[in-house]
């Protein structure tokens, strides 16, 4: 019978190797549908953004009987008028929301998700994926985009 025992040279070349190539992974921040926790807007005062209530809906509601809301009170803006507003709750494609800016009225319902499985940090050993947001519907339009954003 064979003595199976390795052979200490072996091991310092192949050991390097097998830890360096698994480490061959993209490191990528892959930001989509199970990340909706901000909303960019574009083109708004300050001012209009200051109190926000985002009600959430079952799907196929019509938007009258609010399962929950929560309010969003911002002081702290950038300079400039887009602003990225973090939320305390991130939004699921399972809902349909509802935001209304309290200091105009104006109201913008979110709804029809849709998210598709994409690659995300491949590479030699690593396969990972995410749900990417590809669009959504703002007040009755279709929004082809990746995040959250509602424009005036």
């Amino acid at each position: 019978m064979k003595n199976l025992s390795l052979n200490p040279l072996v091991l310092f070349i192949v050991a390097p190797l097998v830890i360096g190539t698994a480490g061959c992974c993209t490191k990528k921040l892959c930001i989509g549908a199970d990340n909706m926790d901000q909303i960019a807007f574009n083109n708004f005062a300050n001012s209009d953004l200051d109190t926000i209530v985002i009600q959430r809906f079952n799907k196929g509601a019509n938007a009258t009987n609010p399962v929950d809301s929560v309010t969003v009170v911002t002081s702290n803006f950038s300079p400039g008028t887009y602003q990225l507003i973090l939320l305390p709750t991130r939004l699921t494609v399972e809902q349909n929301y509802v935001v209304k800016l309290i200091s105009t009225g104006e109201r913008y319902a979110i709804s029809d998700f849709v998210v598709t499985k994409q690659e995300c940090n491949t590479g030699f050993m690593c396969n990972d994926s995410y749900n990417s947001l590809e669009s959504y519907t703002l007040n009755g339009n279709v929004v082809r985009t990746y995040q959250l954003a509602i424009s005036k």
